[in-house]
């Protein structure tokens, strides 16, 4: 019976997301009543439906900002990362639990290849606050990306950018699949 439960729990972390699902390890945080911190961040704007999604916080000063997450663990400083499948339409709604409340900076990175090291070839990616990245100041400031999250439950919406030409942005609507926003 244990295999069962076993095999089954593992078909179930392996489908894909479907669209509107809360997704992430933590969903249940997001879920009315949870009494717990966390931000509910809606991702849109892919580019395709394969690979990873990847979303990570980090304090909201310049100085922690897309700091090494061993280090700033290592100081008991904020850092979560929630690794989901890319869903099969529509935006990706990711359930990120918060250490309590406070300001943080969060990005989301789409891997088409589901490999962690990002591709700024192929790679899409985005930060709170939807600042404009380029070619040349791909890494935005945490004072622009970063906000401040109350307790209980936050939301925020996001869209990935891609390289396009000489620089980074959203997929033109036109581009998009069918059904999908921004």
């Amino acid at each position: 019976m244990s295999r069962l439960l076993l095999l089954s729990a593992a078909l179930l972390l392996a489908a894909p997301a479907s669209a509107g699902q809360i997704l992430g390890p933590d969903a249940d945080a997001c879920r009315p009543g949870s009494g717990r911190d966390a931000v509910l961040l809606t991702v849109d704007g892919f580019k395709n439906r394969e690979g990873t999604l990847r979303v990570e916080l980090w304090p909201g000063n310049e100085g922690d900002f897309m700091r090494n997450h061993h280090e700033l663990l290592a100081e008991g400083k904020a850092y979560q990362r929630v690794t989901v499948p890319v869903p099969q339409s529509g935006a990706a709604t990711i359930c990120v639990p918060l250490p309590g409340p406070g300001t943080y900076a969060m990005g989301a990175f789409h891997s088409p290849s589901g490999v962690r090291k990002f591709n700024y070839k192929q790679d899409g990616a985005t930060f709170t606050r939807n600042p404009k990245v380029g070619i040349f100041n791909t890494r935005p400031k945490a004072a622009d990306v970063s906000m401040q999250f109350n307790a209980g439950l936050n939301t925020s919406e996001v869209t990935l950018n891609y390289l396009r030409g000489l620089g980074f942005g959203p997929i033109p609507r036109k581009e998009l699949q069918p059904g999908e926003r921004r």
